[in-house]
């Protein structure tokens, strides 16, 4: 636990402290929330979805019951989500996702080709093909909708603005600290206008990209509810079994107080037509609910992604086990007269050696390597003593405190992990004992005993896992992976991302640039390696 100070000199806390990370994420969740800062950009990028519903934190006793009141309205969002990533519906989207990535397979296949004809080496940048295959996976099984065909070398607006989002926000963390004031100026309208006034080209780029965003929602609700009405008209909507995610959230999104006639097939539009206005979900808050999940998925998933394959081209033995692995995996399936070519659900997850290549890479280096928490309730909460566990220490942590919650410094704690907690090494998921349960010290993250997915009544990462085994296992088999001479460094704008070095020297002294990529030599292997 170490105290820093802010932007404008206020006292704030990082904590990575096992004990105090329960209470914080855990035990006294409902004290500690989102910024202000948080919360307000959120609700003015991507509209009132699951980050922007917890609402600002003005410390005050009049709008302290409206913090309640949007905070239970953020658990109902939360509640209303979380169906959509259950074991049945991914058992669903494995198909899907499996689609994507055969498309991803032929496209760097076919791209590796062209490279090593023009310039003698398949060099790609893997960051960029990551970051759109996992936009691609995500608008076909949440949304059933083509972001990017993946057909070609260029990037559609969509992707670019995801892809930019991110680093443009976090080159304005200073000009941040004021979206809680200036969220409560005036109308909307006003505010809007206010906006298109600044002549500060990263504010506009901010805004032409949730433009993009928005826009982009949209058409693709107005779709999707053309597409419901053509299903009553046909009378086949009870019928039809739910292809995407979306459309699992239109049995719950469109009447949450039906939930439970959702999941006995009760017709969901005419439900929702009969709902009051204050049981269904705006149109606001629905395009608002979609962005938010196509961006939350995507961003740290391609990191991920795009981390793992780094790690794999300098560990070709590793690499080697995974890939030996999925093979085994796919000639059983063979045997037993299953020519798809593609693992099911259950054999996808079964994978150790995948699965601890993944979980090492999300322990070792979590996309995200902390947030941000406000105190809106004053807590004493514990934290660990010089002594360990034998006599605990407390802090008493006043409202208003700005918390920084070590996501990377927690996963990398040797009281937790041991002696080579600083290592990437997957063999330590292997062993008959979980590494959290050779310790005492357990954090309370809700993904395997790490904070990479935080704690409590999170679902999502479910959904991360089917999709990234399923992309790494047909990669894997089709292609080898190796580094390349360049040097690549990992830069945080909020998310952890990967660039290409370069230094030379000048008159002036030594020149250092940097440029967004991760670029790996694409071997295609031969079908007798398979």
């Amino acid at each position: 636990m170490v105290k820093v100070h802010g932007f404008f000199g206020d006292e704030q806390l990082y904590i990575s402290d096992p004990r105090a990370l329960h209470s914080i994420v855990v035990k006294d969740q409902d004290a500690f929330e989102e910024t202000a800062v948080f919360v307000e950009t959120n609700k003015a990028i991507f509209g009132p979805g699951l980050v922007a519903t917890i609402g600002p934190y003005i410390l005050s006793k009049d709008m302290r019951k409206t913090n309640t009141f949007l905070g239970d309205h953020h658990k109902k969002q939360r509640k209303i989500v979380t169906p959509i990533f259950s074991v049945t519906q991914l058992r669903q989207l494995t198909p899907t996702i499996y689609e994507v990535a055969d498309k991803l397979s032929s496209v760097l296949d076919r791209e590796a080709a062209r490279c090593k004809a023009k310039t003698g080496q398949s060099v790609l940048d893997m960051s960029e093909w990551m970051s759109r295959v996992a936009l691609e996976t995500v608008g076909q099984t949440i949304l059933d909708y083509s972001f990017d065909p993946l057909d070609s070398p260029a990037t559609n607006p969509y992707t670019a603005a995801i892809k930019e989002l991110i680093p443009t926000i976090f080159s304005l963390s200073l000009v941040r600290q004021f979206a809680p004031f200036l969220s409560r100026l005036g109308t909307p309208a006003f505010r809007r206008r206010l906006v298109e006034w600044i002549p500060n080209q990263a504010i506009q780029k901010v805004k032409n990209m949730s433009d993009v965003m928005h826009e982009t929602a949209l058409e693709i609700l107005r779709r999707k509810r053309k597409d419901i009405i053509q299903e009553i008209e046909t009378e086949s909507l009870e019928s039809t079994p739910a292809k995407d995610i979306i459309s699992v959230l239109r049995e719950v999104v469109f009447f949450p107080h039906l939930i439970l006639a959702a999941e006995t097939e009760f017709n969901a539009v005419r439900a929702n037509n009969r709902a009051t206005a204050t049981e269904k979900l705006s149109e606001a808050e629905l395009t608002g609910q979609m962005t938010v999940l196509i961006f939350g998925a995507q961003d740290t998933t391609s990191s991920a992604l795009s981390r793992i394959l780094y790690l794999l081209s300098r560990h070709p033995d590793v690499q080697e086990r995974v890939r030996d692995e999925v093979r085994g995996k796919l000639r059983q399936q063979r045997a037993e007269g299953d020519l798809s070519g593609h693992l099911s659900y259950d054999d996808i997850m079964s994978l150790p050696i995948l699965d601890a290549v993944i979980k090492e890479t999300l322990r070792l280096y979590p996309p995200v390597p902390f947030v941000r928490r406000t105190a809106v309730k004053e807590r004493t909460i514990p934290y660990s003593g010089v002594d360990g566990d034998l006599h605990p220490s407390t802090v008493t942590i006043p409202v208003g405190t700005t918390l920084f919650v070590g996501i990377a410094g927690s996963n990398r704690l040797e009281s937790v992990w041991g002696p080579d907690a600083k290592e990437w090494k997957p063999e330590r998921w292997l062993s008959e004992a979980a590494p959290a349960s050779n310790s005492r010290v357990r954090l309370p993250g809700i993904y395997s005993g790490m904070m990479s997915f935080l704690g409590g009544g999170r679902s999502g990462y479910k959904f991360a896992q089917v999709e990234m085994k399923i992309l790494l296992s047909v990669l894997l088999t089709t292609f080898e992976f190796s580094s390349t001479k360049d040097k690549i460094v990992w830069n945080l704008s909020q998310i952890i991302s990967p660039s290409v070095q370069t230094s030379w020297m000048t008159p002036a002294g030594l020149v250092t640039d940097e440029k967004k990529g991760l670029p790996l030599v694409v071997r295609r292997l031969a079908d007798e390696e398979n």
